[in-house]
């Protein structure tokens, strides 16, 4: 499953403080030329006995310590949103009372209560009533978990919007709405299907050292983890040697990890592992890893998820947003306290902010000069909040069909211009909501009359949502995109670009994963012998992306070019094995593979992939 300041919260139970990526500067060398620079050294999984567990952490780091860094780690980090994310059900943990109350929604009554169970609809169609397991999340919504036969955790239908303490229907948010669609049973968008699977989609992000523990012939999870939260090793790596070492003072390496002695990029990504739209392709990420060798993260190209300016549409996953901001490089822990901050009076700080929203030093620090004459600047008064940097700059947004805000994190210059194109958002409403739509648009002009003149982001918002739209005009100025600073506007280009036949394989040598995963699709339908070196490549992300777009080219030859090439299958095939080693509840994958043992004459290894498929599939044909 897939606010203020710069989001991308870390947990731990030691040293914080990390820092974000910054996006090259505009003297960069030009892409086709820049150098790739080398792959990271695979790191080993660690076995379960490499953890120590939040409870063990909290021996040293917990309450009263000679250690001032360490004082009262564990006690601040057990009110944080890392640890509320996932807890058990007790009765107390929903924001609305499970009293028997009936909420209907597509026609179905769903029955909250009495006590931890839930009555709705379930598998075959049929009515039933389902235990209350867990609670999953805290602040914006709140999701319920219950298990099914067969190991299968899955996220029960109707959700809690915590603010507005109200019940809606998950399905209102797939569908962009309230909706009255008909939803068959066993289809892809029923509560108990893989979509919902929270072994699959959720437990990655929502507990330490999570696996997911799927058997691909029966159909059944055993999932596993050391913590039920995100607790400090999800931060700081295994801990159990740290322990050990420190226990025995022992002269060995201290195997966990500093964050703050991370490098700006690395740091970043041991946010973004769960801060990001992404699909988990090898298992076993820990802090200080590359974050491209194992997830395949989503970007420009995601309208679901993105506005085409690059601001978010849904969730907390503000990964992308801030590698786009041009503030920085700013660390998440100058915004957010990742072990918890608690607030004057008890109670907890929405976001962890290590500052209010109304302080305006983060940003002052360096714009000291619109700090001097915050007037001049804004237009509005100096104590004010219209005179707050994040006001502007970091504006609350409307996500998930609204049922969420989250502040933006590309930090940009608010624009009338992409609001009168592409209905976009704009600072000004975000305050000024009981003003008519268009009330902003000459005041803006008046005391800002070149912003969007200057603003990048109006012709990056013009090309990516004439890209999504597929439109001629939009082949040009994604073109250049491919040249910009950004890695984020690049790798968007390139996966737009595919839809126009645009020649891509100068993009496979971007110094950036992000750009070479994205250009994979656009090389393959011109040039698909162009990727075959990249099925040796050190990154299984990467490997995945061309052993995918090989095997799956839908073109008027469909399977031609690879059913041609037995030789080809026999370098591809080796790749998809490994992904469903790593991802076994992978469904695609599995089908990928049926295909190619089909054409191999592997009857048996294609009926078994196949079985597997369906078994993650059954609604589909």
């Amino acid at each position: 499953m897939r606010i203020a300041a710069v989001l991308l919260l870390v947990v731990g139970a030691g040293i914080g403080a990390w820092a974000l990526l910054r996006p090259p500067p505009p003297d960069a060398p030009p892409v086709d030329v820049a150098p790739r620079p080398p792959e990271p050294p695979p790191v080993t999984l660690p076995g379960p006995s490499e953890y120590a567990g939040s409870a063990r952490c909290a021996e040293c780091h917990g309450g009263s310590s000679d250690w001032e860094w360490s004082t009262n780690h564990q006690e601040r980090w057990a009110r944080s949103a890392h640890a509320l994310s996932i807890r058990d059900f007790t009765g107390t943990e929903a924001a609305r009372p499970f009293d028997g109350e009936v909420f209907t929604a597509r026609d179905i009554d769903h029955r909250l209560g009495p006590g931890p169970v839930m009555g709705c609809e379930g598998p075959g169609g049929e009515r039933g009533t389902f235990p209350v397991e867990k609670v999953m999340g805290v602040r914006r919504v709140q999701m319920f978990l219950t298990t099914l036969p067969g190991g299968h955790i899955q996220v029960l239908p109707v959700f809690v919007e915590v603010p507005a303490r109200k019940w809606f229907d998950y399905s209102d948010f797939i569908f962009g709405g309230p909706s009255h669609i008909e939803i068959p049973p066993d289809s892809a968008y029923s509560w108990y299907g893989p979509h919902r699977n929270y072994s699959s989609r959720c437990g990655m992000c929502h507990m330490t050292d999570f696996r997911i523990g799927y058997d691909p012939d029966a159909g059944t999870y055993a999932s596993t983890w050391k913590d039920p939260v995100v607790g400090c090793e999800s931060c700081h790596g295994p801990s159990a040697r740290h322990a050990e070492k420190w226990r025995h003072v022992q002269d060995v390496p201290d195997p966990v990890v500093n964050p703050v002695k991370l490098d700006i990029e690395r740091a970043n990504q041991v946010c973004a592992q769960c801060h990001s739209e992404n699909i988990l392709v090898k298992t076993g990420f820990l802090p200080g890893d590359d974050l491209y060798g194992s997830f395949d993260l989503a970007g420009l190209e995601d309208e679901k998820h993105l506005y085409p300016d690059g601001r978010a549409k849904e969730l907390i996953h503000n990964y992308i947003p801030i590698l786009e901001a041009r503030c920085g490089p700013i660390r998440c822990t100058k915004c957010h306290e990742p072990h918890g901050r608690a607030a004057p009076g008890g109670g907890t700080i929405p976001g962890d902010l290590i500052r209010p929203l109304d302080d305006d030093w983060i940003c002052t620090q360096c714009h000291d000069g619109i700090a001097k004459d915050l007037a001049a600047h804004t237009h509005h008064a100096p104590e004010g909040a219209g005179s707050r940097c994040v006001n502007c700059h970091m504006p609350p947004l409307i996500i998930e069909g609204g049922h969420g805000r989250v502040r933006d994190h590309t930090i940009s210059i608010p624009s009338i211009e992409n609001t009168r194109r592409h209905g976009l958002p704009n600072a000004c409403r975000s305050c000024h909501l009981t003003e008519y739509p268009g009330w902003e648009y000459p005041h803006f002009e008046a005391w800002y009359p070149e912003a969007d003149a200057r603003n990048h982001r109006v012709p990056l918002a013009a090309a990516i949502a004439a890209g999504r739209a597929r439109r001629p005009e939009a082949k040009e100025p994604l073109g250049k995109l491919l040249a910009d600073p950004n890695p984020v506007y690049r790798a968007g280009a390139a996966s737009l670009l595919a839809a126009y036949d645009a020649d891509l394989r100068g993009a496979l040598a971007d110094p950036h994963p992000l750009v070479r995963k994205a250009a994979i699709d656009g090389v393959a339908r011109r040039h698909p012998e162009a990727l075959e070196p990249l099925l040796g490549d050190p990154s299984l992300v990467l490997r995945r992306a061309a052993a995918i777009a090989l095997a799956s080219r839908h073109e008027k030859a469909a399977y031609g070019y690879i059913a041609a090439r037995p030789e080809l299958r026999a370098r591809v095939v080796p790749v998809l094995e490994e992904c469903a080693r790593e991802r076994p509840d992978d469904a695609d994958i599995h089908f990928l593979l049926g295909k190619l043992y089909a054409m191999d004459g592997r009857k048996e290894e294609a009926d078994r992939a196949l079985s597997r498929y369906a078994r993650l599939r059954p609604w589909a044909k």
